[in-house]
């Protein structure tokens, strides 16, 4: 198991909401066959058409996924707390919003080619990327994971 990865594994389908409940007080990215959705942490509700959740704090990311509907959940949890910083690169996204179209207000954001979407979070700018770094036989470093740390405003200096 790589260093970053606190904890993972398989899990059932009834057991997600009890995996959830182990992070308090975070944002979700919710990826469902005919949708997605970025809201505050909440109860999920349709598990039957999930794909992947990645519900992430601060210091710490629970990311539930699988393949297809048939397939079984897995899930991994991140917890920054026990890394150093050479375990880690971060990095500033730029997020893809028309400012001067009118539907732009809040939490809701429209793309500069016209696609609509919304985040837990007024005046968004820019996410936060967390990269984690392992190493092969060789000691090369290489990117071997990602997760969502979170949104800055435009207000916020980065």
């Amino acid at each position: 198991m790589r260093s970053y990865i606190k904890e993972s594994g398989e899990i059932a389908a009834q057991e997600i909401g009890s995996l959830t409940a182990k992070l308090q007080g975070g944002n979700m990215l919710l990826m469902y066959t005919d949708r997605f959705l970025c809201v505050p942490q909440q109860e999920i509700t349709d598990i039957a058409h999930l794909l992947e959740i990645r519900l992430f704090t601060e210091t710490a990311e629970l990311r539930i996924m699988r393949s297809s509907i048939d397939s079984p959940f897995y899930y991994r949890l991140i917890d920054d707390n026990v890394l150093s910083a050479d375990d880690y690169l971060d990095e500033y996204q730029y997020l893809d919003i028309d400012t001067k179209h009118p539907r732009t207000s809040g939490m809701n954001y429209v793309t500069t080619g016209g696609g609509v979407y919304s985040l837990p979070i007024e005046n968004a700018k820019k996410v936060l990327i967390r990269n984690y770094i392992s190493y092969d036989d060789q000691g090369i470093a290489q990117i071997t994971d990602f997760r969502i740390v979170g949104f800055l405003t435009k207000e916020a200096n980065s």
